[in-house]
């Protein structure tokens, strides 16, 4: 008598299973028990049962819970032969077929209590044998024997009673079309015949054959293509068979490989995760313009399979993803060709989605990153997904452009060390793939500048309840407050706004305190341009410095004592008095009466303004949008720029730029 734990047997199965394999367990066992008797005609019923308790109410249109299954077959029955093997842990009986005696223990994951009762023939008498599944120590308990007096068909019934969890499809047509879909290996097998296969609901009355799902006008399953391919590694090859089907009315269901052994499909995996394309289901068109979905699947067969099985059937021995000796091949290997194959079943499907990606990676780079146009041919688009997001689309044009870039450095290196061949024309192609990034880059900052451009205008205009922006707004998009250059990086500022030299200066400051604690304010904005300014003995009078004041976009009121010219002014004398220290206050800002200083206020010009400008004898320009002069007084060049200027001087500047890339 048999004696082990099989409730921690039970508990402890690893493998990836659903409610759906004890059924498929159960079924195929029917199919095994019917070929092995060879009886005329073959016939297994699945009759599911639902919840009839006079406690559960229903709604009218709602249907009860599955709760147990009864599995039927006209095959040998439970003969002295098969009940011994079935009372034997790891029973070898069915070894040809695949059998791993340790499928009976999954009916009892899934439901509470599993029974048989089984009619089979003895040297040409007939006997009963009835027993439950044992949940202890037994394999088998509550058994009950004997001769049968009485005319029975000879066959087995599993019973499935109190299923847990409540997991099981409610609808007959979707258990149907699973059922069908792990089964299917059975109904396309050209050189077997299955036996009839009936799902019948007692509580609808309804009865589907799950053989009709392959007959010719069906529909709901079709063959696309059967053929085999061949792996090679290390002097070991191995041929493998696929099959595949189109399977209408997926349910959601994505398209999937299948790899299969003796008949039972072990995993499943993701046709996307090799082919990004069959992320998404097809389609196919019927009458009426009424298009029917459709999933793919792709069964993968052969003695590989068969002969590296686990013990649960439900998975492999071999690596997922990394071959070895002893498994020359991994499932990622199998699974990668039969996806090919599968893919090149489908060409104007797959095509049509490729242009599709095509078409919104186009339009991506066409309105938001027309800088990387050059690299949408680096995209390698059999690995990118087929509905990629913006973002997604820019990673993977970051992706190519720093291959590429890292090419080219290969490419200088090469030409470097290379003493033979054809130096002038390698040099040609060289200075053409560097060119290529050139433009890329170049683009990208253009671009960028027409985005802050459309911001500034922005910034100009009221708001909706009539205020204007601060001065800091626009004071922030031209150089940061409170930041200087030594923690601004060259694309972290927009002083081409004011001035395209201005990008080149050495030492910026933003109202960022660069006097000493004397010193009651600090200028909108400070700029020494000589080149060298503040690096080592570089400190000079000769060195020249810029002085910005922004006022308040739409601000007209202002006191005498908030000219900006004698704001500049005041800036530039305590200066001058040495209030000011170079970075890290290393020493005094070195200005006198003869560095070249110039001063420029930026705001909209107003009646105040205009009196100002009157006041310190500026000149208004030819398009009367400011004023400019040089003031004695402070030995200062002084212009005043409106607002429409700056902005309309910064857009004739780039406007050729915009152009060439079509952004006007």
């Amino acid at each position: 008598m048999s004696q082990l734990n099989i409730k921690g047997l039970i508990d402890n199965i690893k493998a990836r299973t659903n409610v759906y394999t004890p059924l498929i367990e159960g079924i195929v066992n029917s199919i095994e028990a019917i070929d092995e008797l060879n009886p005329k005609s073959g016939e297994i019923r699945i009759i599911i049962k639902r919840e009839t308790s006079a406690g559960v109410l229903f709604d009218d249109n709602a249907l009860p819970e599955i709760s147990s299954v009864e599995i039927q077959d006209n095959g040998i029955g439970f003969n002295q032969q098969n009940r011994d093997s079935f009372d034997t842990l790891y029973s070898n009986l069915k070894i040809q077929k695949g059998g791993k005696g340790f499928g009976r223990f999954m009916f009892l994951k899934y439901f509470d209590t599993a029974r048989i009762e089984s009619f089979f023939e003895h040297e040409g008498k007939h006997f009963y044998r009835n027993f439950d599944f044992g949940k202890n120590e037994e394999i088998i308990e509550n058994e009950k024997y004997g001769e049968e007096l009485k005319v029975k068909n000879l066959g087995t019934t599993l019973f499935l009673e109190r299923l847990q969890d409540k997991k099981l499809d409610k609808k007959v047509e979707t258990i149907a079309r699973k059922l069908v879909e792990k089964l299917l290996i059975y109904f396309i097998d050209d050189s077997y015949k299955c036996p009839r296969i009936v799902l019948q609901d007692t509580h609808e009355n309804k009865e589907i054959v799950l053989n009709d799902y392959l007959k010719e006008g069906h529909g709901e399953i079709q063959e696309i293509t059967s053929n085999s391919f061949a792996l090679e590694q290390c002097e070991e090859k191995q041929t493998f068979k696929f099959k595949v089907f189109k399977i209408f009315y997926p349910d959601n269901q994505k398209s999937k490989i299948s790899l299969v052994a003796h008949k039972r499909e072990v995993t499943e995996t993701l046709i996307q995760e090799y082919i990004p394309e069959f992320s998404e289901n097809f389609f196919d068109e019927v009458d009426e313009g009424k298009k029917k979905d459709f999933m793919i699947k792709t069964y993968v067969l052969g003695d590989y399979l068969n002969d590296h099985v686990s013990l649960e059937r439900a998975a492999f021995n071999f690596g997922k993803k990394d071959s070895d000796a002893l498994y020359p091949f991994s499932q990622h290997n199998i699974e990668k060709e039969a996806a090919a194959r599968t893919k090149a079943a489908f060409p104007e499907e797959i095509n049509s989605r490729q242009d599709k990606k095509k078409q919104i990676i186009h339009n991506y780079v066409d309105t938001s990153a027309p800088w990387h146009r050059m690299y949408i041919d680096e995209l390698d688009l059999s690995s990118i997904p087929y509905n990629i997001t913006d973002e997604g689309i820019e990673v993977e044009l970051q992706r190519a452009k720093f291959h590429k870039e890292q090419s080219t450095k290969l490419q200088i290196k090469k030409i470097l060390s290379d003493e033979d061949g054809d130096l002038e024309k390698k040099i040609d192609e060289l200075i053409k793939a560097i060119t290529d990034i050139g433009k890329s880059d170049l683009a990208h900052y253009v671009c960028n500048r027409k985005v802050v451009l459309d911001f500034f205008q922005k910034l100009l205009e009221r708001n909706d309840d009539g205020s204007s922006k601060y001065e800091k707004e626009v004071h922030n998009v031209i150089f940061p407050m409170g930041k200087d250059s030594t923690d601004t990086d060259y694309e972290g500022h927009n002083l081409w706004i004011l001035d395209e030299r201005l990008v080149f200066s050495q030492y910026i400051a933003s109202d960022k305190k660069i006097a000493k604690q004397s010193s009651p304010t600090e200028p909108d904005l400070v700029i020494f341009d000589q080149k060298k300014s503040f690096r080592a003995g570089d400190n000079e009078f000769s060195n020249a410095l810029t002085i910005f004041e922004f006022k308040r976009p739409k601000r007209e009121a202002y006191t005498q004592d908030e000219d900006p010219i004698l704001q500049l002014g005041g800036y530039l004398e305590e200066i001058k008095a040495g209030k000011y220290e170079t970075p890290k206050g290393a020493e005094k800002i070195k200005v006198n009466e003869s560095t070249p200083v110039y001063g420029y206020v930026i705001c909209d010009i107003t009646d105040k303004i205009k009196a100002f400008a009157k006041q310190n004898q500026l000149t208004m320009s030819a398009d009367q949008e400011g004023y400019f002069g040089f003031h004695i007084g402070y030995k200062m060049y002084i212009e005043i720029v409106s607002f429409k200027k700056l902005l309309k001087d910064a857009e004739l500047r780039n406007r050729i730029f915009f152009k060439k890339l079509g952004l006007e």
